[in-house]
């Protein structure tokens, strides 16, 4: 991996539990400082959101940013995603009317998961983690999961070249953090490429389940959903699922 300008230092494995919980153990015993990178191969326990699991074999890529001293007020999750999009975009140009932003942290391609994020602010040591996962190069799935998941070499039948992807997706996010910082995430650019804008959805949070129309984002990345009364309620946090079953 070529050195890319955010990061004062690169990790490379070879195989390890996840890179989220790796840059964790790092932190903790503070044994790594500045802003860094974990690349793996491959997890045997990737973790999605809600400690769900992340199928992650070989092939992919799979990643965990750690951000020093970074100070945000929005929603640095939905502005990850919208890296990823670009640069996906920007590198495979045929993508563009396919590819969607899933709130609260996913990438679709053909209505299934292509990508999903993962981010936590930890206080005691200033940092941001940013955890990416991407299926880029996975022949095929396990069954259980085959029909919500797609990789880039399935959907475009031709070999994805990691390093290239990662170097460009972290220089679109460095390029395009100061804005971020000062102004928040670009929220017409999400709803121009939302997946979940006007469709009907359930939305489960950790105190109770919720039903609506979704309207988009409000500029700290809430999803705002018009209930049946009317009223238009944000929620900053959720598990999400269209009503017709379709995710």
């Amino acid at each position: 991996m070529k050195d890319i300008l955010l990061f004062d230092e690169i990790l490379e494995l070879k195989n390890c539990t996840g890179t989220f919980k790796y840059a964790h153990n790092l932190l903790k015993k503070n044994e790594i400082s500045g802003n860094f990178l974990i690349i793996s191969e491959k997890q045997t326990s990737g973790q999605g959101r809600n400690h769900n699991s992340w199928y992650s074999p070989e092939g992919g890529i799979w990643s965990t940013a750690g951000l020093y001293g970074l100070v945000v007020e929005s929603n640095i999750t939905i502005f990850t995603g919208i890296c990823i999009h670009q640069t996906l975009i920007e590198l495979f140009p045929e993508l563009k009317k396919k590819l969607k932003i899933k709130w609260p942290n996913d990438i679709y391609l053909e209505n299934k998961k292509l990508a999903g994020i993962l981010s936590e602010k930890l206080n005691s040591k200033k940092y941001h983690l940013i955890g990416i996962g991407i299926n880029t190069n996975i022949n095929n799935f396990p069954k259980e999961i085959e029909k919500q998941a797609i990789s880039l070499q399935l959907y475009l039948n031709k070999k994805i070249e990691n390093e290239l992807l990662i170097s460009k997706l972290f220089a679109n996010f460095a390029k395009k953090l100061p804005k971020f910082i000062e102004d928040g995430f670009d929220i017409k650019y999400y709803k121009k490429h939302s997946y979940l804008k006007g469709k009907e959805v359930i939305l489960d949070t950790s105190f109770d389940r919720f039903s609506g129309k979704v309207l988009g984002l409000n500029n700290k990345g809430a999803i705002l959903l018009q209930m049946k009364s009317g009223m238009i309620q944000p929620f900053y946090a959720g598990s999400i699922s269209l009503i017709n079953d379709e995710v």
